[in-house]
């Protein structure tokens, strides 16, 4: 039987837990641990109340030196890394800054594509841009192993209706997406299918759209439905990872953990961060939000998935049989 624990605070955020099995869990054993950041929205254009575009970079380097600090065996963005430039700004210079900090980390660093990633630069220049450890320039969905689970990275950027076509820069003449459109297109719906298939391992999957509400939702994967399907045939997939809605959310979708990360830049687009910081959103560790995350099992079958949430980012104990 599912039930949800909710225990005292730990620091700033709540520890939660989801039990999946009536069955009691040995002592786990760790696999891997990494690190998750996601809208960061590095611009030069002004501060708003609810987005801190300015501190970035500083917050950038807390998470790349708490990741060291912590172990991680590798970092995973979860896409809008970058934001709309300001005039008479050079499109490259933000791009350039944070990649070259982000890469700074002394293990494998992995790049989901958001939709603010072309605001100002071409889709060729973006993707020749940054690096994915170990992965073909220009590749924007693939996957990698580590500690014993497989890793996936799936690319929502592509327009809602046929014939999909992937995001680039808008221009006046063209101006095709929104931030409102996300889609998987058959092309990597099939590739996805045969690297589930490929794999007995347990998995872990990062969008940076979100998969749990309904298709039609704003923030949502169009066909995240048929994407849903796919993971719980193959029986595997332990949780999926997003951003995009800055003030995240979690669900729990037929065995399958969804965990949607608050925005490192902000955690509503609503609410001013005067509202719930004294420091007015700028605190680089308070403000700060990042997760490291542990994979761990007991037995062959079960697994826990921690989050530790640092700044506003909430940590949940997931746990899952297979």
């Amino acid at each position: 039987m599912n039930h949800l624990k909710i225990a005292a605070p730990m620091a700033a955020a709540l520890l939660m837990t989801v039990t999946m099995t009536n069955s009691s869990h040995a002592q786990n054993t760790p696999l891997v641990r990494f690190g998750i950041i996601t809208d960061m929205h590095h611009t030069n254009k002004p501060d708003t109340a609810t987005r801190k575009y300015s501190a970035s970079l500083d917050k950038g380097h807390i998470f790349i030196k708490t990741m060291e600090a912590d172990k991680a065996k590798f970092i995973v963005e979860l896409g809008d890394f970058v934001d709309t430039l300001a005039e008479q700004k050079d499109p490259q210079q933000n791009l350039q800054e944070l990649e070259k900090q982000f890469t700074s980390f002394s293990g494998p660093a992995y790049h989901v594509l958001g939709n603010h990633e072309f605001d100002n630069v071409t889709r060729e220049l973006f993707l020749s841009s940054i690096t994915n450890q170990g992965i073909d320039k220009g590749q924007t969905y693939y996957s990698w192993d580590a500690g014993g689970v497989h890793f996936i990275v799936l690319d929502a950027g592509y327009t809602n209706t046929a014939p999909h076509r992937a995001f680039d820069m808008n221009t006046p003449e063209d101006t095709f997406w929104t931030w409102k459109d996300a889609f998987i297109p058959e092309q990597e719906t099939e590739w996805l299918k045969n690297d589930l298939k490929a794999s007995n391992l347990p998995t872990i999957v990062f969008t940076h759209q979100t998969m749990d509400r309904v298709d039609e939702q704003d923030h949502n994967i169009k066909n995240a439905s048929q994407i849903r399907k796919i993971f719980e045939d193959d029986g595997q997939v332990l949780a999926v990872f997003s951003g995009h809605d800055h003030q995240g959310g979690y669900s729990n979708i037929k065995g399958i953990h969804y965990i949607v990360l608050h925005g490192n830049v902000g955690v509503s687009d609503t609410r001013s961060w005067l509202e719930t910081s004294s420091s007015d959103g700028y605190d680089k560790k308070a403000d700060n939000q990042f997760s490291l995350i542990e994979v761990s099992n007991g037995n062959p079958s079960q697994y826990t998935v921690t989050i530790h949430g640092y700044g506003r980012q909430p940590s949940y104990e997931l746990h899952c049989s297979l």
